[in-house]
């Protein structure tokens, strides 16, 4: 069985419960697991260690645990909005250029570790809702500069 893994902050966790290792929450992990499920029987193993919150540093940091250990076939990585709402909210969020530098050093170290692993690299978005709407411009703006970042480390 080939094991597929979702990786990446909140919309990925999208309320995954951690004691339960298959878990994989209420949101695009769940939809996609369940297509795959139906239009392949038995072929693959889904599974979610997104993490609500998470930067692309904090993916990083958990690397080997939560990507590497786990040994997956397939490998989608969702991150950026929280490199921008951390700088917001708290000033703990990473720029541009720091978030492309993470990013290609998490990708190239993926794949030294598993080199026959496929990787889809999802751009982060943002919504216009309560949470963004009071610095929407700013949140629209740095979000699409890591969005054109995950694009290039996509190349």
């Amino acid at each position: 069985m080939k094991t597929i893994l979702f990786q990446g902050d909140s919309i990925t966790d999208a309320g995954r419960e951690r004691t339960d290792w298959n878990s994989l929450g209420y949101g695009y992990p769940l939809f996609a697991g369940c297509r795959i499920a139906l239009e392949h029987p038995n072929e693959y193993q889904c599974l979610n260690r997104g993490v609500s919150g998470d930067r692309v540093v904090d993916i990083y940091a958990r690397m080997k645990v939560d990507i590497v250990n786990i040994k997956p076939d397939v490998l989608t990585v969702l991150v950026g909005i929280n490199d921008v709402w951390h700088e917001l909210d708290s000033g703990n969020g990473v720029d541009g250029d720091k978030y492309f530098m993470i990013y290609s050093l998490l990708l190239k170290e993926i794949k030294e570790a598993l080199p026959l692993t496929k990787i889809m690299i999802l751009e982060p978005f943002v919504l216009k809702a309560s949470a963004t709407e009071e610095n929407w411009d700013v949140f629209r703006a740095e979000v699409e500069i890591r969005a054109e970042k995950a694009r290039q480390v996509a190349d």
